[in-house]
This record gives C-alpha cells, sequence and structure tokens, in this order.
C-alpha cells in the first residue's frame, strides 16, 4: 500500500467554534495589537469560555457562515471526486485501508462517482414498480402509510407470487446484472469516459396482469432504493469549542498575549 495519500482535496470547512475563535482572536488583536505573540492554549480557553457562554441566538450568525461553507465544500468535493481517475481513487483506498488497519484512522474509503452504479436485485425492481403506480400502491398497501411495514406487505405479496409472475422482473434483473458486470469491466479497463453515464433498465419487460393493476417494468433506468453511499472521509469537524476549551484547560493559565 502506499506511504502516504497522493490527493489533495478541498481543505475542510470551519465549525461554528473554529469560525467565532477566529473573530475572538481578531477582535483581541486590534485590542493588543497583531505583533503581539498569541498564547494558542490560553486564548482557547478564554474563548471556549466565552462561546460556552453565548445564547442560541448570539450563535447563530456562525451556524449560518458555517452551514453555507460546509454546503460549498460539498460541492467543491463532488467537483474535485470527478477529476480522480479509477487508478487515483484505487491507490487512494489502498492507503486508506492500510491507515485504518493499523489504527491510524478511521475514514472510509472513496466512492467513485464515475463508476457503474450496482443494478437492482428482482425485488427492489418489484418494490419500485409498486411505489410508482397509484393504483398497486392502493392494492398492495392498503391505507398503510409507514415505509418500514409497506416494505412487509410488499415481501409478503412478492413470496405469494408465483414463478411465472415473478419472471419478468428476474429476468429484466438478469439482463441488468449482465450488462452491469460488462459495464464494469470497461470501466476498470478505463475504456469509458469519465463522463460517460451507463444506464440500465431500459427494456421494458412484458406486461404482467396481476389483480387490478399490471405489474410491468416500466423504461428507463431504475432507481436507486437505498443508499450504500460510505461517510464523507473529508467530514468536517465538531460544531463546538467546549473540546478546545477543555483540552486548553488541562495546561497551566499563561497570558494570552506575551
Amino acid at each position: 500500500a502506499p506511504l502516504r495519500s497522493a490527493l489533495r482535496p478541498p481543505k475542510l470547512a470551519p465549525s461554528t467554534w473554529q469560525l467565532y475563535f477566529t473573530d475572538w482572536i481578531q477582535r483581541h488583536q486590534l485590542l493588543h495589537g497583531a505583533d503581539k505573540k498569541l498564547n494558542v492554549a490560553q486564548a482557547a480557553k478564554e474563548a471556549g469560555a466565552e462561546y460556552a457562554g453565548l445564547s442560541p441566538e448570539q450563535k447563530e450568525p456562525y451556524k449560518r457562515r458555517s452551514q453555507a461553507m460546509k454546503e460549498a465544500r460539498e460541492r467543491e468535493v463532488a467537483a474535485w471526486q470527478r477529476t480522480l481517475t479509477p487508478e487515483d481513487i484505487k491507490r487512494e483506498n489502498q492507503f486508506r485501508a492500510a491507515q485504518r488497519k493499523a489504527g491510524k484512522s478511521r475514514r472510509g474509503n472513496i466512492k467513485d462517482p464515475n463508476a457503474p452504479k450496482k443494478p437492482l436485485s428482482a425485488y427492489f425492481m418489484f418494490l419500485h414498480h409498486i411505489r410508482a403506480d397509484r393504483a398497486l400502491v392502493r392494492e398492495v398497501f392498503g391505507e398503510e402509510r409507514e415505509t418500514t411495514a409497506q416494505s412487509v406487505l410488499a415481501a409478503a405479496k412478492w413470496r405469494s407470487m408465483t414463478d411465472e409472475e415473478r419472471k419478468p422482473f428476474l429476468a429484466q434483473a438478469e439482463k441488468e446484472k449482465l450488462d452491469y458486470e460488462a459495464a464494469r469491466r470497461l470501466y476498470e479497463e478505463g475504456t469509458v469516459g469519465f463522463e460517460t453515464t451507463i444506464s440500465f433498465g431500459t427494456a421494458p419487460a412484458p406486461a404482467l396482469p396481476f389483480g387490478h393493476g399490471a405489474f410491468a417494468l416500466a423504461p428507463g433506468p431504475a432507481p436507486e432504493l437505498s443508499s450504500d453511499s460510505e461517510p464523507d472521509s473529508e467530514g468536517c469537524t465538531t460544531d463546538e469549542g467546549a473540546a478546545a476549551a477543555a483540552a486548553a484547560r488541562r495546561r497551566p493559565g499563561r497570558p494570552v498575549w506575551a
């Protein structure tokens, strides 16, 4: 595995506390002079105590600024990730896996936004097809609105179907699986452009009469029904200054400005 990361992602967005501490330092520099040497630990202790005493209304401007900067960074990270090659991502993920194994980091792997999406199973195609048709929703779910309970009802309906009734969904799932494997091989060989979008589920399956509706797979790409995205490996820092202030209290008090 690589010994160090070669990637340079966008910098983390500052937390609410970090924005407040930056403003606190600037205010005190105006009072004491910018040429004075700053005792960071003592400054963090004093600023942390003041920050802890702020009302929610006083913290709100900092929260809004922090949230706006985090959203901007998310867009920057998404744009940055689209510039990475499969080899870049593979090498970085090898480095991160080695760091996690050694207990040096808990960062997750980078998920390549250009990689082909895994296709849905036959059951999830069936579940999506129900939810896309109001008549089928009423037929299968009745008055039930809770998502988990709907999934239980759909699973029971799926188990009660005959092999012939499941056939269109199974056939479409098998086709999309083969399409995905072919697309994945092309992607890993580097023969698919970075901006290429590979879609599955474009061939409609034959209509299957069932109750008052008709289970037929509609044309168009199958949507993702659940998220398997990994945690943001470049996640933002904590939002409070209490930890910083607590850490600073471990050191003996010294003047903030030397």
